[in-house]
């Protein structure tokens, strides 16, 4: 006998606190020199990938043993995947509350806010 009851299943709802931190963050993003975070992670992510094409092509050469390059693809792998995360998360496309708090205060500190604050 078919099981007709409707499964269950949970969906996530946003958090507000989450969406607002985001906004905040992408506001500060598009200012100077806020937005220089974004552009230096998002430029290294870039870098890592020519790297990690480099280190394929190296691959490819007669005679080389591949699994000698493996270090340097799986370092460069990581750079790429972690540059491209921050560049994200300093855009405001952060999933966690803690994440987009980490990068909330890192815009605020490049931009001096939190230092201001913390003097007066």
């Amino acid at each position: 006998m078919p099981n007709d009851r409707a499964k269950l299943f949970l969906v996530s709802r946003p958090d507000p606190q989450l969406q607002r931190l985001n906004e905040k963050i992408s506001k500060l993003a598009a200012l100077k020199p806020a937005d220089d975070a974004f552009s230096a992670f998002a430029l290294a992510a870039h870098l890592a990938e020519l790297a990690i094409e480099a280190a394929m092509e190296l691959g490819q050469m007669p005679g080389l043993d591949t699994r000698a390059l493996q270090p340097t693809i799986k370092f460069w792998t990581s750079v790429r995947d972690q540059s491209s995360a921050a560049a994200l998360a300093c855009v405001g496309a952060n999933h966690t509350l803690a994440g987009a708090l980490v990068a909330f205060r890192l815009l605020r500190n490049i931009g001096g806010e939190e230092t201001d604050n913390h003097a007066k």
